[in-house]
């Protein structure tokens, strides 16, 4: 284990991460995460009220208060738990859920629900309301999920209340990738507008491995009820105070100032990757994601494993589109880490530079290692967490 803890520290500092779902943890939540407050445990069927239920309150309320939603459940462990309890909650076996490239699908395997994708038009790169308007008149989903994962631009969420309120379904939005950037008002908010809006706590907040489940006061009651059906009744005082101390730096001015960074370096590396020849998908980016394919020529699949190769880690995924028989690779790349650890537009630039290089051409082994020395130069200096982004200490 020692060994393992070693190699990871040697490749955390050595290497450079664009994956969207890793960034650094804040210093305060990773203290206390493992504080003393792991040895403590309470669940409800505690009968007096105690230490657990008052700081499960507060986080609660942080996320009420940060998000203006009416209702907030913080105990989830993860994402995928979230999910499940979302789709307990509103959904009866074999209801329809309409699901932007099938997001949410792989959350429910066992459960019994049919889905419909929905996505980009090949052409265009954008998502037609109209198409998906007919498409959900045509299939009359019960739920209808936006999880904008793989699509970098923002959209009007009264376009997609109303596809919804026209099929009588619940309208569902995971914002687990670009939550910080909600939460900073940099994009816009879904909550208002959706019957749930979910989101994992430790990608873009910085926070503990955990998910959140904002929802309107009609639904409380019931999304309540499937947390409790679905095993969990645990409070983990160590989990919910370092969830309490990222949500409350989430509401400060320095992490605003952090998440405009991140989404000004994501504009930057998109436009850096297109005028070095690579391909970037939906024109650009207003978020923390970009999505960067190959020049003509130039397989994804070798350029992927080269960029490993150069000290650069990223994510290849597949997406569907509005035409059933076509998908689009690309790379999903995040300035959220690179941010974190004190990068600015000038690196971004930079290591936009490197990046394009597989990604519009074949480069011989003497080239890949003389890239990988590249970003090693640029990194090894370079901390996990800069402290221009160290929240306060009053949590």
């Amino acid at each position: 284990i020692y060994n393992l803890l070693q190699e990871e520290r040697q490749r955390q500092r050595y290497t450079l991460s664009l994956m969207p779902n890793m960034n650094a943890m804040s210093p305060f939540a990773k203290y206390l995460e493992g504080s003393i407050l792991t040895n403590s445990f309470f669940d409800r069927s505690d009968e007096t009220p105690t230490g657990g239920l008052h700081l499960e309150a507060i986080v609660r309320d942080r996320a009420k208060q940060l998000f203006h939603s009416d209702h907030a459940i913080v105990r989830l462990g993860n994402i995928v738990a979230a999910s499940r309890v979302v789709f307990q909650a509103l959904l009866a076996e074999g209801d329809m859920v309409l699901s932007l490239n099938l997001r949410k699908k792989d959350h429910v395997a066992g459960l019994s629900y049919r889905f419909e994708n929905y996505g980009i038009e090949p052409g265009t790169q954008e998502i037609d309301w109209g198409a998906v308007r007919a498409q959900a008149e045509r299939v009359r989903p019960r739920l209808i999920i936006f999880s904008p994962v793989s699509f970098p631009r923002t959209i009007d969420y009264q376009i997609l209340y109303e596809i919804a309120q026209t099929v009588d379904a619940y309208l569902w939005v995971d914002i687990s990738q670009s939550v910080g950037l909600v939460a900073s008002k940099l994009i816009p908010s879904p909550v208002a507008l959706a019957d749930v809006v979910t989101f994992s706590t430790r990608d873009s907040l910085r926070g503990p491995d955990g998910a959140v489940v904002l929802t309107k006061a009609e639904l409380a009651s019931r999304m309540e009820a499937a947390v409790i059906n679905t095993g969990h009744e645990a409070l983990h005082m160590n989990h919910l105070a370092a969830l309490g101390v990222v949500l409350r730096e989430a509401a400060s001015d320095r992490y605003r100032n952090y998440a405009a960074q991140v989404v000004q370096n994501a504009q930057v590396l998109a436009r850096t990757l297109a005028d070095h020849g690579a391909s970037v998908l939906c024109g650009g980016t207003d978020t923390h994601l970009v999505l960067a394919s190959t020049a003509a020529g130039v397989d994804i699949g070798t350029a992927v494993k080269v960029i490993g190769q150069m000290g650069i880690r990223v994510k290849l995924d597949t997406m569907p589109t509005m035409d059933p028989g076509l998908f689009l690779h690309a790379l999903r790349l995040s300035t959220s880490n690179p941010t974190t650890r004190g990068m600015r537009e000038e690196d971004i630039a930079y290591i936009g530079s490197l990046l394009a290089k597989p990604l519009s051409t074949v480069l011989t082994p003497e080239q890949i290692e003389a890239t990988r020395k590249e970003i090693v130069a640029l990194v090894k200096d370079a901390p996990l967490f800069a402290d221009e982004w160290m929240g306060d200490s009053e949590n």
